[in-house]
């Protein structure tokens, strides 16, 4: 203790082994020490051989850096439920949107990264009252010992599992080290890729060859049912924040959540089986995927990584169709890179939070009600220049933590769920359908309802992780009649309105799909075929699917026409979920094997649209 290259080492032995403790419920010190402290050594030895002074200061900021890494991992996992990348972590201060749900799941246990920082002053006040004195470190030849075989192991492990993929990051970290993975995984996003030779074929063939993958008999776009059955009519697309499929139709003591997108419902396309497909992006994953049909890269945000250049996408399409096309959304434009974004998707112009300004702000910006009130001054002007448009209207309100002023809460709960989670999210959920009621009712007297065709899609969930407590738990439990699954958590309403079309025969359409699927879908009812590879398919065509989610699940998860598969993770076994009850399903042994056809050919259309985004990309 009197050395401070020891003392440092056993600190970050401790704070490693209860890291590893708490993200996988792992106690093995042998597997700490091989794969994490082998690296924390190679760091101090490095610093005793080519450090002559302020060797203390060196010691202290490593220790600072890495403590404040595993603090923001394990507080990231609580939320997320997912192990956060070496990108994640330098993208925090894109977290500004959750963290106030964020500061909820912060323990007094998780300050004990630091505390060797107060230990530290007590050791030496210590040693000073008996007359020692701290040495600064080591010798150099043990340092050059520490060196050469802590590089030795860390070079072992990193080639040992560097060409491996990593399916699920928390497996892999539990698996190959949390600081090895890390590398494992900057190594393998910027080395150089695959061939674009598949990815820039005519897009015909490969959208047939993904087809044929999902178990669809290819059939030529304009040759799909309702082609063309909304053409020329404008398109108004409302991206829900944390809008869940379940609140639909939902009542609770005899009050529906939602009672105005019930009613609407009953005049639309609505697909009960949609699932969100975003990656770390969130929201802003959520607008690039219903927007292109391509899969977001799932550990980086996409909109993090343009700069300039042209995506193709549905505004595109659409703007070379003689439409309009804007965006709308109450945030600070740069948030998400979104001032980088729009102009790739090719929308003409953007409306943000300069525009809304700071009226009746409700949690992290203006009320719903505002938004599209300003939103519709703008829709009449388009409406006015007679020119067809293409309007995206992302909504804000209903965001975490759900906390809605008391002007605002239309529901009357009972008392046990006053104060919790759930509580909150069905408030705030009611009034963001009051205030589409008041979007509908303006369409409507603005004459723009009956030619347009209407859109509405959940970003992602909003009830999910650490945050729900016990009490929300059994009120959800209660609330469905079973537990509440992950069938529960990532479906989220997909409804569709055309004009003459879906309100002459509505239809609740229980094909599976996900949120690529929704560009193909609109696309169809307005006559448009994508000019461009995408990966998702037209819901009202095909009914055989098969699509992932590869960041709040691991990266061999997927959904087909009957279950969600997910593999095995650090701490549970694989598990199989049945979409129609949304009920777990235990019957399949082995279920790796039964679904490994399916995992292998969702893999190869990661690996596909992986490279066609990457060509984008680079262009």
């Amino acid at each position: 203790m009197r050395n401070y290259f020891f003392f440092f080492l056993i600190m970050m032995t401790i704070k490693v082994i209860m890291l590893r403790a708490t993200l996988f419920e792992n106690y093995n010190i042998a597997m700490s020490v091989w794969y994490e402290i082998s690296i924390v050594a190679l760091l101090f030895a490095v610093v005793e051989l080519w450090q002559r002074r302020g060797k203390v200061i060196s010691y202290l900021v490593i220790d600072m850096i890495l403590s404040s890494v595993f603090l923001g991992m394990v507080v990231y996992q609580r939320y997320f439920e997912t192990i956060p990348t070496y990108f994640d972590l330098l993208q925090l201060n894109q977290l500004g949107s959750v963290s106030d749900s964020i500061a909820l799941l912060i323990k007094p246990t998780d300050f004990l990264y630091f505390a060797d920082i107060g230990l530290l002053i007590v050791v030496v006040l210590l040693i000073k009252i008996k007359g020692y004195r701290m040495t600064k470190g080591i010798s150099k030849p043990v340092a050059a010992f520490v060196l050469m075989n802590a590089l030795l192991i860390s070079t072992i492990n990193f080639t040992f599992y560097s060409s491996e993929r990593i399916m699920d990051q928390t497996l892999f970290s539990e698996q190959h080290g949390i600081l090895n993975s890390q590398m494992i995984k900057a190594y393998a996003e910027n080395k150089p890729t695959a061939s674009y030779v598949f990815a820039t074929k005519d897009a015909g063939v490969q959208t047939d060859e993904i087809s044929r993958i999902k178990g669809n008999i290819p059939v030529k776009f304009t040759d799909h049912k309702y082609f063309g059955a909304a053409k020329d009519k404008n398109l108004i697309v409302i991206q829900a924040e944390s809008l869940q499929d379940f609140v639909i139709n939902l009542k609770i003591d005899g009050q529906e959540i939602t009672p105005n997108l019930n009613k609407w419902v009953k005049e639309s396309f609505y697909f009960t089986n949609v699932f969100q497909q975003i990656g770390a992006g969130n929201t802003s994953d959520a607008e690039f995927i219903m927007n292109t049909s391509i899969y977001p890269k799932g550990d980086v945000a996409v909109s993090s990584l343009i700069d300039g250049q042209e995506i193709p996408s549905l505004p595109r399409i659409l703007g070379e169709q003689g439409y309009r096309t804007a965006t709308f959304h109450a945030d600070d434009i740069t948030y998400w890179n979104r001032d980088k974004l729009y102009p790739a998707l090719g929308f003409d112009e953007y409306f943000a939070k300069n525009y809304f300004g700071d009226e009746d702000v409700v949690g992290i910006g203006p009320s719903d009600e505002v938004f599209y009130q300003k939103s519709m001054k703008q829709l009449k002007k388009f409406q006015q220049q007679g020119q067809p448009f293409y309007a995206q209207l992302v909504s804000l309100t209903n965001h975490t933590p759900f906390e809605m002023p008391e002007d605002k809460q239309y529901l009357d709960l009972p008392a046990e769920y006053e104060g919790t989670l759930i509580g909150n999210y069905l408030q705030s959920v009611r009034y963001a359908d009051e205030a589409l009621g008041q979007l509908f009712q303006s369409l409507q007297d603005a004459g723009l309802w009956d030619n347009s065709v209407i859109a509405l899609y959940g970003d992602h969930s909003g009830v999910h992780g650490r945050l729900l407590q016990d009490e929300d738990v059994k009120l959800l439990g209660d609330m469905f009649g079973s537990p509440y699954s992950l069938i529960d958590r990532f479906n989220v309403p997909f409804i569709v309105y055309a004009p003459g079309v879906s309100d002459k025969n509505p239809q609740e359409i229980e094909t599976t799909g996900g949120q690529l699927d929704m560009m193909p879908t609109i696309a169809n009812l307005l006559g448009v075929e994508p000019n461009y590879v995408y990966f998702g398919q037209n819901l009202l065509q095909y009914e055989n699917n098969l699509l992932g989610m590869r960041y709040y699940l691991g990266t061999g998860s997927l959904f087909n026409n009957d279950i969600l598969y997910t593999p095995e993770t650090s701490k549970r076994t694989a598990r199989l979920y049945n979409i129609g009850d949304k009920d777990m399903v235990s019957k399949v042994v082995n279920p790796e094997d039964y679904f490994e056809q399916n995992v292998d050919q969702l893999l190869q259309i990661y690996d596909w649209s992986d490279a066609y985004l990457n060509y984008l990309l680079e262009k």
